[in-house]
Order: C-alpha cells, then sequence, then structure tokens
C-alpha cells in the first residue's frame, strides 16, 4: 500500500466515517460506490468491481458498483464459479493474480483483454461473515505499474473484513427498512381495516334497523288478515243497517206524502183519513220508528268500534310519534298491542291479565310494543288447539317486569340457546321469519334490560323482559352514540 502510517491511519479512518455515514441508510448504492473507489484509490489501482450475491441461496453475483470497467458491467450478473469474482465467491479465498491470466483454467468465461486495459496485476478478495459469502472485490493494474505483493494482499484483506462489515450493515438496513416499509403498509392495513370495519358496523347498525323495520311490517302484514275481519264486522252491519234505514226512509216518505194531501184541504175527509191509517198499516209506523232510533244506536256502536281498531293499531305503531324517547304506560301498550293481535288469539287461547301497580317507563314505545306482539303472536302458535295465555306486570324498585306465559308445547332443552339467533324458527317454513325474537332481543339491549325465558316441554314457556324505569347518564350516551 502507497500510504506511510498515517496516511494509513487516516484512510481507515475515512473508510469507518463512510461505514457510519447517514449516507449509508439513505442511499446504500452510493456508498458502495465511494467505497470502491477509497479501495481503489488507497491501493493506487487502475480499476475495480464490487459485486454482492443476490440473496443466501442465490448462485448469481452482481456488480453493483465499478471503477475503470466497461459502461455495460455495472448491473451485470456474474455466475458462482465464473471469471475471477466468481470463482474468489464460490472458493471463499483471497487471490493475487500477476501476469497474463488468459490461459489460466480455474477461470472460466473469461473474457479476454488486450493493449492498454489488460490488467498485469490484481488482487481479489471475498466478502466473508461467520463464513458466508456475500460478494467479492477487485481492484486491478494495468501497464507498467507495479505488481501487487503478497503483504498487499494480506492488508488489503484486513481492510476488506472492514468493508464486508459496512457492507452488511448497508444490506441489513436496506432490510430493516423493507420490514419498516412493510410494517407501515400493514399498519396502513390495519387502519383501512379498521376504517372498513367501522364503515361496516355503521351498515350493520343500519341493516339492523331496516331488519327491524322489515320485520315489523311483516309482522303487521301477517295480521293484516285478522285486522281486516276485525274491522269488517262492525262495518258490515253498519252497512246493512244503513240499507234498511234506507227503506224505511222511503216508507215514511210514503207516509208523509200520504199527509201532504190533506194539508190543502179545508176538512178532514174520511176517506183520507182511511187512507192516511192504511199507509201506517202497511209500513208499520209504529215499528219504524222505534226500529230507526235502535239501527242508528248501533250503527254508531259499529263505527265506534271501528275507531277503536283504528286508534289500537295508530298506538301499536305510534304513528304520531317520532320515534324518539318518551314516558310510556306499558299496559297502554299491552292492550293495543293485544287488540291488534287479537285475531290470531282469540280462537284457541284465553288471555288473563294481572296487571301490577308500575310507573311509566322511559322507552322507544313502538318497539317495545313490537316486542309484545312477537311474544303474544309466538304464544298463539305455541297453543295447538285451547290453552291459556296469561300477562302479567309488576315493578321492583327502579325495574318493571313484563310477563308471557303460555300453555303451549314448550321449547326442547337443546333448542334453549339458539331461540334468540337471527333466522332460527321451529315453525314450518314459509311461516316464520326467525327474527321475531331476534329483533326483540336487540330492542330490549337498546333498552338496556333483559329477556329470559323458562319453558319446559310440553307445559309451556314464560318469556320475561325486565326493563329499568329511567335511562342513566351511562345509557343517553350510549343511545346517541
Amino acid at each position: 500500500m502507497a500510504l506511510n502510517n498515517d496516511g494509513q491511519l487516516s484512510w481507515i479512518g475515512e473508510l469507518y466515517r463512510l461505514g457510519q455515514s447517514g449516507v449509508l441508510r439513505e442511499a446504500p448504492a452510493e456508498v458502495q460506490k465511494r467505497i470502491l473507489q477509497h479501495i481503489v484509490s488507497g491501493f493506487e489501482a487502475s480499476s475495480g468491481a464490487l459485486a454482492l450475491c443476490e440473496d443466501d441461496t442465490s448462485e448469481n453475483m452482481t456488480i453493483v458498483a465499478g471503477i475503470g470497467l466497461p459502461p455495460d458491467a455495472i448491473g451485470s450478473t456474474i455466475r458462482l464459479g465464473e471469471k475471477v469474482l466468481g470463482w474468489v465467491a464460490r472458493e471463499g479465498e483471497a487471490l493475487l493474480l500477476n501476469g497474463d491470466i488468459s490461459n489460466d483454467s480455474r477461470f472460466c468465461n473469461m473474457q479476454a483483454r488486450t493493449g492498454s486495459v489488460r490488467p498485469n496485476s490484481a488482487m481479489c478478495w471475498p466478502l466473508k461473515l461467520d463464513n458466508r459469502v456475500i460478494g467479492a472485490l477487485s481492484i486491478n493494474r494495468i501497464g507498467n505499474q507495479k505488481a501487487y505483493t503478497e503483504d498487499d494482499l494480506e492488508y488489503g484483506g484486513i481492510l476488506v473484513n472492514l468493508i464486508t462489515v459496512v457492507i452488511e450493515n448497508a444490506q441489513l438496513h436496506i432490510e430493516q427498512q423493507q420490514r419498516l416499509d412493510a410494517l407501515e403498509q400493514a399498519e396502513a392495513q390495519s387502519r383501512n381495516s379498521h376504517n372498513e370495519l367501522q364503515i361496516a358496523y355503521r351498515q350493520l347498525q343500519d341493516t339492523q334497523g331496516q331488519l327491524l323495520q322489515s320485520e315489523k311490517l311483516a309482522s303487521i302484514g301477517q295480521l293484516a288478515a285478522g285486522v281486516a275481519h276485525e274491522i269488517n264486522n262492525p262495518i258490515g252491519y253498519v252497512y246493512s243497517n244503513l240499507g234498511s234505514l234506507q227503506k224505511y226512509l222511503q216508507d215514511i216518505f210514503l207516509v208523509i206524502e200520504a199527509y201532504e194531501k190533506i194539508e190543502s184541504l179545508p176538512g178532514l175527509h174520511e176517506e183520507t183519513l182511511a187512507e192516511i191509517h192504511s199507509a201506517k198499516n202497511i209500513v208499520d209506523f209504529a215499528f219504524l220508528k222505534e226500529d230507526i232510533a235502535e239501527l242508528m244506536s248501533e250503527s254508531r256502536e259499529g263505527i265506534t268500534r271501528v275507531k277503536k281498531i283504528v286508534q289500537n293499531l295508530k298506538d301499536f305503531s305510534h304513528a304520531d310519534s317520532d320515534d324518539s324517547w318518551q314516558w310510556a304506560d306499558l299496559h297502554l301498550g299491552l292492550d293495543s298491542t293485544l287488540s291488534i293481535v287479537w285475531n290470531e288469539i282469540k280462537y284457541k287461547a284465553e288471555v288473563i291479565k294481572e296487571y301490577g301497580e308500575i310507573p311509566e317507563v322511559e322507552c322507544l314505545p313502538s318497539q317495545l310494543n313490537q316486542v309484545f306482539m312477537n311474544l303474544l303472536v309466538n304464544a298463539s302458535h305455541a297453543i295447538n288447539e285451547q290453552g291459556t295465555i296469561t300477562i302479567r306486570t309488576a315493578a321492583e324498585g327502579d325495574l318493571v317486569w313484563v310477563e308471557v306465559t303460555d300453555t303451549g308445547a314448550g321449547i326442547e332443552p337443546e333448542l334453549m340457546n339458539k331461540i334468540f339467533d337471527p333466522f332460527f324458527t321451529t315453525k314450518p317454513v314459509g311461516t316464520g321469519t326467525g327474527l321475531g325474537l331476534s329483533v326483540s332481543y336487540s330492542i330490549i339491549q337498546k333498552h338496556c334490560g333483559s329477556i329470559s325465558v323458562v319453558s319446559e316441554s310440553g307445559k309451556g314457556t314464560t318469556f320475561r323482559i325486565t326493563l329499568p324505569v329511567k335511562r342513566s347518564e351511562p345509557q343517553l350516551e350510549k343511545s346517541l352514540s
């Protein structure tokens, strides 16, 4: 090496600083080129090459830096065992080459160089870490330059060990950066997944609301025939009575016409009077006066029943409310709901009300009515022929509870843990959506209440709903969120 001791120390110090440089972390390729330039300059070489293995298992190396090489050499591939660099990397041994090596059998696929570019002396070292070769480095002198010696080769080997550490650090940094980039990408994907989950959760809430409305509409549609039947009966006799009333009025007009004939006469003629009596007897005028009053009374009663049914339907759905939290009487909700589902129940069950003293409850009345309807309809369907449905209410401290008990078939023990699952139903295909109890469970949870069931196969089932009388502040915040 041409440098004196002080120069060598400075040279080694500079090489060490290259290994610590921020450039190493920002542009490893630039550091590799500067390291090679440093080696070529320090050993007064004319050219040099640095090649790195592509990975631990690859049979190829890539020339990553070059000084005094043909323009197409950088980036080219060398197979292990080929040419000087490939042989040194495969064997793991440093080489000192002086003179013409074009006929050296160790180096296959050598490209012969002639004239002023043919090296007359070269040194090549493997880049080794713990017996693992990561590449190779070579420097060359051409022309009449002094040939390298074994001392140069040995000293260069010491420096190459330092270079190897520097290059390995650069490679490790690249891998670390790749891992950091992958981690950042994974975190970004995680954030995106979290955002997607939030969107999916909001969509799920919207879907749940749609399911709630869909189930409510489906239930009302299922009961529409019964409601129509209840309305049709009073409407039927109102219509019939009005028909009779029309005929009676026609008869009355006949009597009135008969009276009108004598209005212009100065005195009452016996013949005319007989005609009037005859007309009254024909239409049974006395009965008409009595029956008209009864017909009108029945008509008013029928219309009143229609109004009550319609009002119960409105109370059930709370059509005039904005579906907001409000104080409500659960007994009114139970009664209006019972009226709506009465056609489903009256032919197969006696309804017993055991209402206790309960306060008004802060709730969503239309949604609780939906729960009551689901439980009452299910109780009716559980009774095969004739049975009893008992509705109980009571208050316990800050809670109220509502029970619906039937004397139906009961629920099999193995099905008890499935009854609140969406789309689970024990009804025949086409007669149940399997959403009634699932929706009811969600509504009661929304009210921060609970719903429990006790059933004995063959004897009946009791559902109990427990609700807080007033929402607490955490409940209010949960509702608003």
